[in-house]
């Protein structure tokens, strides 16, 4: 019940509570002002010293039995003591003996938070606004009770007027640029925090959640020029250095974007996850052994990242030590095992490694947890193309079209199984009307990808051409 109170910084507060503690342990009856009982509840509620906070309550208000902020004091207490409907019984009389006592108002909002009555909170907050000069911390309240009913668009509104009056806290704008995010708000987060630095253009946290926003929507280079400013700001936030490092790896910037990595070990402990993302940078440029030993650095700080277990054992499956590689996989495995993606990398590892029958069993629990990821399916009727059962590779894909009927990947990689399988006029009519549907020809690209041969078909070979001379043109 922090809220509830201020802490009193006052230098007599330790000589008030030494006159409360001879008071008792002597039995006697010392004089203390309101005021000085205030900051002797407050200070017990503070510390959780509920049985000192009690005696003070009862001796306060049996000296002063109608003022209204002991009273609210006790209701605090009596939250405290998990009887929130009584101090609800005795806010309302209060209320009643002094309206206009915006305490009474806050302390009753954040009694009905805590029940889980968030719009009654909302009311209760409502009544304090017009009676308390601290509006920040009254509709920051308001915010985060909209937050615990999802409605994040409320949130936003008063997040946004919580900033009019401070723009300096860091929290509040943290909490905005979470319910941009939420939402997928993109747009609308690049939006607010352009026109928040205009007015504000030494606010680091606002440049740093303006590059988060950029880099969700894939906008990385706009995504950098925001962090680097908040670096401008600030030489040590290791944030945002973070983050950059994470847009250069998103424009397949590894090297860049390991350098990036590095510069927050200068500003920071290094982390568990820092290492394990230059893992992957390393893994992406080829270089296995670099990215096993910042794996190994990962888990030696946590034993639980899965992902650099995963990294791992995709790192040794590329230097061809199949034992080793399984053997990290199922360690990720143990520590996140209804992982989707864990388990298709197990089953493409084993496939690699010549155990079909496993790979097929470990692909069909992978679908069965994730039926809507496309890879799941692409790659788990590889594992029957490659075993030329071109009649099951397509069975796997008519499931994995059940759950993604709108998906032309599935439609693309079902001509290369179709044509193999000879069924060749129904691969080509299959191919001419999903190109007919799709503007962007990256589908057919992969296809060529997975089946070059495909190409030796004059039709094909001609279909791919004029789309991709459709495609230079849309892009010149």
């Amino acid at each position: 019940m922090n809220d509830f109170f201020e802490h009193d910084d006052d230098n007599s507060l330790s000589d008030l509570l030494e006159r409360f503690d001879a008071m008792l342990s002597e039995d006697k009856h010392y004089f203390f002002d309101v005021e000085e009982y205030e900051d002797l509840i407050d200070h017990y509620l503070m510390n959780n010293e509920l049985g000192k906070c009690t005696t003070a309550v009862q001796l306060a208000i049996e000296q002063y039995p109608g003022h209204s902020g002991l009273l609210i004091r006790q209701a605090q207490l009596l939250v405290s003591s998990n009887k929130a409907e009584k101090a609800l019984r005795v806010l309302t009389r209060v209320e009643n003996m002094d309206p206009t006592n915006s305490e009474i108002y806050i302390t009753k909002g954040a009694i009905y938070s805590q029940l889980k009555r968030y719009d009654e909170a909302i009311r209760e907050y409502n009544k304090a606004i017009s009676e308390d000069e601290d509006l920040g911390n009254i509709y920051s309240n308001i915010a985060f009770e909209y937050e615990n009913l999802g409605n994040y668009d409320k949130a936003i509104e008063y997040l946004k007027k919580v900033l009019e009056i401070e723009p300096d806290n860091e929290t509040i704008i943290f909490e905005l640029a979470f319910c941009y995010e939420i939402t997928n708000k993109a747009d609308a987060s690049i939006e607010y925090f352009t026109a928040f630095i205009d007015k504000n253009p030494y606010s680091k946290f606002a440049w740093f959640n303006l590059g988060v926003a950029y880099n969700s929507i894939e906008l990385y280079e706009k995504a950098i020029e925001a962090f680097e400013f908040a670096i401008a700001i600030d030489p040590a936030f290791s944030s945002a250095y973070f983050n950059k490092a994470n847009s250069l790896a998103g424009m397949q910037m590894y090297r860049q974007a390991v350098e990036a990595y590095r510069e927050t070990f200068e500003h920071e402990d290094p982390e568990a996850l820092t290492y394990y993302y230059i893992g992957e940078c390393f893994e992406k440029l080829e270089k296995p052994d670099e990215a096993i030993t910042h794996f190994k650095k990962a888990i030696d700080m946590d034993e639980n990242i899965a992902d650099a277990w995963i990294g791992m054992g995709v790192c040794y499956e590329e230097k061809g030590n199949m034992k080793a590689a399984l053997r990290y996989i199922r360690r990720g495995l143990e520590i996140d095992p209804e992982n989707p993606e864990y388990l298709a990398t197990l089953a493409v590892c084993q496939q690699h490694a010549g155990y079909f029958t496993e790979a097929a069993q470990t692909f069909t629990k992978s679908a069965q947890i994730d039926p809507l990821d496309q890879e799941i399916w692409l790659d788990f009727s590889a594992l029957f193309f490659e075993m030329s059962e071109y009649e099951h590779a397509i069975e796997i894909l008519v499931t994995g079209k059940k759950h993604q009927p709108d998906n032309t990947s599935l439609d693309f990689r079902m001509v290369a199984y179709l044509y193999d399988l000879g069924r060749i006029k129904e691969a080509k009519a299959l191919l001419t009307d999903t190109v007919m549907k799709v503007q962007n020809p990256k589908g057919l690209k992969e296809l060529i990808e997975f089946a070059p041969h495909l190409l030796n078909d004059s039709y094909i070979a001609d279909l791919v051409v004029q789309v991709t001379r459709v495609d230079d043109l849309l892009n010149s």
